[in-house]
Parts: C-alpha cells; sequence; structure tokens
C-alpha cells in the first residue's frame, strides 16, 4: 500500500470532497494542521484511502472493491502494534461499514453518533448566556492561551499533547475559552479538530460545576469567536447522550446527520462501562485486537 508524502496530502481532497466526507479530522490531517498519515491505493486520482490522525481517528474512504487495499486495511486495524491505546474508525459509507462488519467481527464497537451544525439564527440567545460571565462571584471568562493550554493538558485532558503536538501549533490552528475561578478549570470549550473555515467543539466542565450554567459560557464565547472569523462551528456525540445533545440544542445546534463509526480500546472494560451507559448490546462486543509479528 502506497504512503503519502506531507506534499502529497492534496491529492485525496477530491476523493474527500465526493465522498461527502463531514470527518473533520481527516480535513485537518490533509491541511497539514494535525500530523498523520494517509494510505492510498494510487498516488494520483486515487480510488480509496485510509488517513490516520496521529491523536487515534482514522477515516477510511472510497470505493469498497479493492482487494489489496481491503487485505491491507484489515491487517492494519488487527494488529495493535498501529494504535497507540485507541482508534475510532470513520466511514465514508454505508458500503464500508457492511464491509467493515465483516473485517472487524467483534473486535470493535459499533457505536451510532450525530452530527449537528450551528444555525445562525440563534446569535441572539449566545449574547444572552454570555451576559452570566459578569455575574461578580469570582468567575472570570479567558481564551486559551499557552499557559492555560499547558495546563489544561497537565490537569484536565493529556490527549491534547498527542492531538495538537504543542501550543503553538494551538494557538496557531485552533483556539478555545475557559471559565476559571481562583485559577482553577471551572469549564472549558476547545477546538478538537479544525479545519479551514470548520471548527468541532470539545467541552467539558468539572463536575462540581454542572449543570449551573458554565459549559453554556464557555461554549457561547466559542461561538461568538466563530462568528466573528467566519468559522462554522460543529457538534458531535453519541446518539444516546441526552445531556451532550440538551447542550447543543439549548446553544442553537441542530441534528443533521445520524451515522455509524467503529471504537476500539486496549481498556476492554472502559468500552463495556461506555457501551452500558449509552444503552448498547454489550455480549456482541470482545474487543480482542491482536499483536500481529
Amino acid at each position: 500500500m502506497i504512503i503519502l508524502n506531507e506534499c502529497e496530502f492534496g491529492n485525496v481532497v477530491e476523493l474527500l470532497n465526493q465522498e461527502k466526507v463531514h470527518s473533520i479530522f481527516a480535513y485537518a490531517v490533509v491541511e497539514g494542521i494535525q500530523k498523520g498519515k494517509i494510505y492510498v491505493d494510487t498516488n494520483m486520482n486515487p480510488k480509496c484511502c485510509l488517513i490516520v490522525c496521529e491523536s487515534g481517528k482514522y477515516l477510511v474512504a472510497g470505493e469498497t472493491i479493492n482487494d489489496d487495499f481491503n487485505e491491507f486495511i484489515q491487517e492494519y486495524l488487527l494488529n495493535r502494534k498501529n494504535h497507540r491505546n485507541y482508534f475510532d474508525l470513520y466511514c465514508s459509507s454505508t458500503k464500508w461499514i457492511v464491509k467493515l462488519n465483516k473485517m472487524l467481527g467483534n473486535n470493535a464497537a459499533k457505536l451510532s453518533r450525530e452530527l449537528f451544525v450551528w444555525d445562525y439564527s440563534k446569535l441572539s440567545s449566545i449574547l444572552k448566556w454570555s451576559e452570566i460571565k459578569e455575574n461578580g462571584n469570582g468567575f472570570e471568562v479567558k481564551k486559551m492561551n499557552s499557559t492555560l493550554f499547558e495546563k489544561y493538558i497537565k490537569e484536565v485532558d493529556s490527549s491534547y499533547k498527542n492531538l495538537w503536538g504543542s501550543s503553538d501549533n494551538f494557538l496557531k490552528n485552533g483556539f478555545g475559552f475557559c471559565v476559571l475561578k481562583d485559577n482553577k478549570f471551572v469549564s472549558v470549550c476547545n477546538t478538537y479538530y479544525v479545519r479551514q473555515g470548520v471548527a468541532e467543539i470539545d467541552i467539558i466542565t468539572m463536575d462540581e460545576f454542572r449543570s449551573k450554567g458554565f459549559a453554556l459560557l464557555a461554549c457561547s464565547e466559542f461561538i461568538k469567536h466563530c462568528v466573528k472569523n467566519d468559522i462554522k462551528p460543529v457538534w458531535d456525540c453519541d446518539k444516546d447522550n441526552e445531556n451532550s445533545k440538551k447542550l447543543a440544542i439549548k446553544l442553537g445546534f441542530k441534528i443533521v446527520e445520524t451515522y455509524e463509526m467503529y471504537w476500539w480500546h486496549k481498556n476492554r472494560k472502559f468500552v463495556e462501562e461506555y457501551l452500558n451507559k449509552f444503552n448498547y448490546n454489550t455480549k456482541k462486543y470482545e474487543g480482542e485486537i491482536y499483536e500481529v509479528n
């Protein structure tokens, strides 16, 4: 299988556009914003591809009838050495879902997710939510800077190190807003993945501050920044994650697509807990991806 050089990543853009791929991380890799690799059947005008973001997000797109490519995909996915701790595998079509069912069997969990886009007519609501930052109770809203980014990696989510590589890359290509109290994170809304003109939201609120409006505040600042800079904000979550969906709808997002994807994690118990939490059938999940020598 062919691995594209970074200067050749643009060769897959036409394929992604034809397949109407919505996975922002895939374009982020193609555009050189986030690190990754791209495997194709042929250098010029590829008919199928596997995009591997260094953070663990994968996309397979294009034709499903190339036996050599399909064999490569199966071997790649079933070789644990190719993955850090997990992978999220997205597909460009339902044909790939059928194909991957056979390739992966019960080794990966199949999830249903929903994609939301923001309704620009809801700007007045966003401005309203932003007003709560003036509550005088010691809370402050700040845009993420290099110090806050490093603090976030250390105290909240270490995966952002693999995701962005450095604070410089995050500040150059991404952005985020946080609510702080006594220099401690209350709620943080960051660009999870970003491509030119589009930003995927990643929101987290500390347990003791949930259901108090701080996620609304952080997300509102994020969305205002998007509007000001002509960036399209998107939201993506599990179809049964009611808390996330309620927050998205309250902010003015609307569902535009429901789709399926695959998830493997080396910690089988972690996956099973997630599947139980969001009402999936865990009986079929085995989660055994093997080392290949």
